[in-house]
């Protein structure tokens, strides 16, 4: 995608809102210039890791929700 890759020579911030995770996946590539914020329950906090750790975390507190 020619607009994601003029993005790596982009040097100013890019909000990007998405369910897409493959495209946030690849905008989110580099962890050095990447940060995650989640909008939950009327609250934003930054995420500490990469948007994969972010999908794993998700997963555990889902399956700990089935598993009550």
């Amino acid at each position: 995608m020619q607009s994601i890759d003029a993005l790596d020579e982009f040097s100013g911030g890019v909000l990007l809102v998405s369910h897409d995770s493959r495209l946030i996946s690849r905008v989110c590539a580099d962890d050095e210039r990447s940060e995650i914020w989640v909008v939950e329950n009327g609250t934003v906090s930054g995420f500490p890791g990469s948007f994969e750790e972010y999908k794993e975390e998700l997963q555990r507190e889902i399956k700990a929700e089935v598993d009550d």
